[in-house]
Formats: C-alpha cells, sequence, structure tokens
C-alpha cells in the first residue's frame, strides 16, 4: 500500500513539474529573399514542393545537423527544408509559468489549428446548414476578396419550411475584425431578395417575393491542412411596403479558399 502512495505520489509531482515549467522559445524564419524555395529534404537537390514570397513566416522545427537549412512547417500542415542565406530566424519567448489552461490552449492550437488561408486568397466558397426562423436552411455564399479585411459576398440558398419554401439571393459585404488568425471573427450585412412559394397542397396562399435584409457575424476556424469551418449568425428581415417578418439563422459548414 505504502509503495502504491509513493508511485502515486512521484507521478503527481512528474505532473506538476511537467506544468509548472517555463515554456520554451517557439523558432520562427521570415524569407527575406523574393524567393525561397522549400525543398523535401536539407539540400538543392531535393525535390521541390513550394515557393515562398518575401514576408512569408514559418515555424522552426528542426536545422540540419550539417549546413544552413531549417526544417518548417507550412500552410497546408506539411513540412520542407528552406535555406537558412534566403531567411532571418526569430525566436517568440512566452511569458514564464503560464497557468494549466493556457499551456492546454496552446498545445490545443499547435496540434489542431493552422494558419489562414485569406491573405493568400482572391476567392472563397462556404456551404452551411443549419436554422433560419426554427426552419432548416441550406445557403451558398461566394466571395470575392477584396484585401484581408473586406469582401464581397454573395448568398443563395433554400429553407423548406411546412407551408412554404423560402429561396434566398442577393449580395453584401464581409468584414474581417483579424485577418490571418486561425480563429477569425468577422462581420456580415447583405441585401436582396426571400421568394415563398407555397407547397403543391397549399391553396389559400399565393406565391410573393419579398425584400431580404441580413446582419449578423460569426467565426472562421482554419485548422490543419487548411480546413476552414465556418460559423454564421444572422438576423434576417423579410418585408415589402406592407408587411415585415424577422428570423434569426444559425448555420454552420465548410469554406474553401482559392
Amino acid at each position: 500500500m505504502v509503495r502504491r502512495h509513493l508511485i502515486a505520489l512521484g507521478c503527481l509531482a512528474v505532473i506538476v513539474a511537467a506544468l509548472s515549467a517555463p515554456a520554451a522559445a517557439d523558432a520562427y524564419l521570415r524569407v527575406i529573399s523574393q524567393k525561397a524555395p522549400v525543398h523535401t529534404g536539407p539540400g538543392g537537390s531535393y525535390r521541390e514542393v513550394y515557393v515562398a514570397e518575401r514576408g512569408e513566416v514559418f515555424q522552426v522545427l528542426e536545422r540540419a545537423g550539417d549546413g544552413f537549412w531549417f526544417r518548417v512547417e507550412l500552410e497546408d500542415g506539411s513540412t520542407g527544408w528552406i535555406l537558412g542565406e534566403l531567411v532571418f530566424p526569430f525566436e517568440v519567448v512566452e511569458e514564464e509559468n503560464p497557468g494549466v489552461f493556457v499551456r492546454m490552449g496552446r498545445a490545443m492550437r499547435r496540434a489542431l489549428l493552422g494558419p489562414s488561408p485569406v491573405p493568400t486568397s482572391d476567392v472563397e466558397i462556404s456551404f452551411s446548414a443549419g436554422v433560419l426562423d426554427n426552419e432548416g436552411t441550406f445557403l451558398l455564399r461566394p466571395a470575392w476578396l477584396l484585401d484581408q479585411y473586406f469582401a464581397l459576398e454573395g448568398f443563395a440558398g433554400l429553407s423548406p419550411r411546412q407551408d412554404e419554401d423560402l429561396f434566398l439571393g442577393g449580395i453584401g459585404w464581409t468584414l474581417r475584425l483579424v485577418p490571418g488568425s486561425a480563429l477569425g471573427p468577422f462581420l456580415n450585412a447583405g441585401f436582396g431578395a426571400g421568394h415563398l412559394r407555397p407547397k403543391t397542397d397549399n391553396f389559400t396562399q399565393e406565391p410573393e417575393t419579398l425584400f431580404a435584409l441580413a446582419a449578423g457575424g460569426g467565426f472562421e476556424i482554419t485548422f490543419k491542412k487548411q480546413i476552414t469551418v465556418r460559423l454564421d449568425y444572422r438576423n434576417w428581415t423579410l418585408f415589402d411596403p406592407d408587411k415585415a417578418s424577422n428570423g434569426q439563422e444559425f448555420s454552420g459548414g465548410l469554406a474553401i479558399f482559392f
């Protein structure tokens, strides 16, 4: 029994020491040449897998024992080797003795999250499903990224309901508050039209087209391999000169960047 207690105390001491140890500095490098090829191994004879542009930043995973080569992590989660003469290495030192939850958050971020594709993309297409006014909804949102912050975003979708189908279409804008972040919040507003088409067994309601106004926001979460999940909230207002109605959208889906 005493031996078991000693083993348990020893394990507890190891865990406490690991959690309370100061975090090591993270090594990064910035490309300072106009072009910097990334190879599958530490040498120019290895296959080229990527060409980095001036200003790109990569995390350093390893340095070759012979020669001035660094193994770095690319945006899609893969790795490659880059010549040290083409980059400027630097370190990011984290504060000493961070809390347990801070350390857990950093570990999860390094294991799961990746850099956002927004800074290097021109087009985004997202496919979402969720609820709108307590009914199901499916939405396609193509967007043209004007820069890292602003994008023109269209929307087209369908909300099948008990007595009618609601078709939505229009255009709006998106403002990204923290472009390039793995967890990127954004704001959005759009204007278009909503067409209500009665079901075949609904003989009391006529088809009608209303103006549609939407405003809200959400988050884009980028995982490894540039898999981006998008979560949206919108307040929708359908109106014409005689009436208006409101409904809330909660949806999520995948976003693809080009």
